[in-house]
């Protein structure tokens, strides 16, 4: 298995784009039409508890079995599979390196990852990309991503165990792009921060062109929300995530309506871990604009189960001072509404945006591909 194999590789077979979330296990298909991609499949049932740590599948045969359901009760006709790694052990770098030809970049890739992998390079899946001329005009820049090799094999292992192929393994920024933005969309040559908030952390990213220079994850996600409701309110960690799906909200003093008593509890014992992770967005949004002088974000797209939590979008923008908006990823494909309804996509759509773009890579353009091919 190498990185970046199909980097530019395109099939005419089904895949289905698979997400190993901690929370959910998800899965997205899509067939291609003369009108672009479609909408063909889409369903999730629950991760099984404890069989992911890190984005590691710590109990292959467990979660073999739960995808072995996913496929069966989604209806999934397609057996070959992308799906996307993401956590701390994950890097995405822009670097830049002298003038060299692909040939010569796979023998110093290793070398230039060494100074900046939290683990051996010996653990590592390692590959990079050629992005073009530097400015100071003598060198240039490459895209370096790796993954450490336990992470990748433990999804090949539990796909294999449902009895599925897994065709390409790419990191998961790279899905959101696809997801989201493509090359004839308005914001695609603009710096925009895509942020993804799982259910036990966060992945913040910022891309422009098709390419993620700079990636982020914070051990900071909606289960720590639930957590806090669960505590405070003296409920179980079942009925605290019934309630944060269904009663919490962003309040604010400008809010001219009422607001029954158990909305306002929530909201005050959510408050501290949700300031927690707007601090981490602003440092790492802080952190691109030192790295990157000269750029500026335009925008949040804003993934991810807990996007749906009331009036997120609305105080992100306000804190951050930038427009957000929730992202619908499967509605800017086409879809047969008598099969899914707009209001269901509109509900399920941010907690695909990485399933989702899975789905979608083989099926639209793109500037790059980053992947670890079975």
């Amino acid at each position: 298995m190498a990185f970046l194999n199909r980097f530019f590789s395109r099939g005419s077979q089904s895949f289905v784009g698979i997400d190993f979330g901690s929370y959910e296990l998800k899965a997205v298909q899509f067939t291609m039409t003369p009108r672009g991609p479609q909408l063909e499949h889409v369903y999730k049932i629950a991760t099984p508890a404890n069989a992911l740590k890190d984005g590691v599948v710590v109990d292959p045969p467990l979660v073999g079995e739960a995808l072995r359901q996913l496929i069966a009760e989604g209806a999934i006709s397609a057996r070959r599979t992308v799906s996307a790694v993401a956590g701390p052990s994950v890097v995405v770098r822009q670097v830049s390196m002298p003038h060299m030809n692909e040939r010569e970049l796979r023998e110093s890739t290793k070398y230039e990852a060494e100074r900046f992998l939290p683990y051996s390079v010996d653990e590592a899946q390692i590959d990079a990309k050629i992005l073009g001329t530097a400015e100071d005009g003598q060198s240039m820049d490459v895209l370096i991503v790796a993954a450490q090799k336990d992470l990748v094999m433990s999804q090949v292992s539990a796909l294999q165990f449902a009895g599925l192929t897994p065709a390409v393994i790419e990191v998961e920024p790279f899905s959101m792009v696809r997801a989201m933005l493509t090359p004839d969309s308005p914001q695609y040559e603009q710096n925009i921060a895509i942020i993804n908030i799982g259910a036990a952390s966060t992945s913040i990213n910022v891309t422009k062109g098709g390419f993620v220079p700079f990636t982020r994850n914070v051990p900071i996600g909606g289960n720590g929300m639930t957590k806090a409701i669960a505590t405070g309110l003296n409920v179980s960690v079942d009925e605290a995530e019934k309630m944060k799906r269904e009663k919490a909200a962003i309040l604010s003093q400008r809010d001219d309506q009422p607001v029954a008593p158990t909305v306002t509890r929530i909201f005050n014992v959510i408050t501290p871990p949700l300031t927690e992770l707007v601090t981490e967005i602003h440092k790492s949004l802080d952190y691109f604009r030192t790295r990157f002088r000269g750029e500026t974000i335009e925008a949040v797209l804003l993934g991810g189960g807990t996007a749906r939590l009331t009036n997120l979008d609305a105080y992100l923008s306000h804190e951050l001072g930038l427009p957000v908006s929730v992202a619908n990823p499967l509605e800017i494909s086409g879809y047969n509404p008598a099969d899914f309804p707009a209001d269901y996509l509109k509900e399920i759509g941010p907690s695909l945006i990485v399933a989702a773009g899975l789905g979608r890579r083989d099926l639209v353009p793109e500037a790059g591909r980053v992947a670890v091919t079975a």
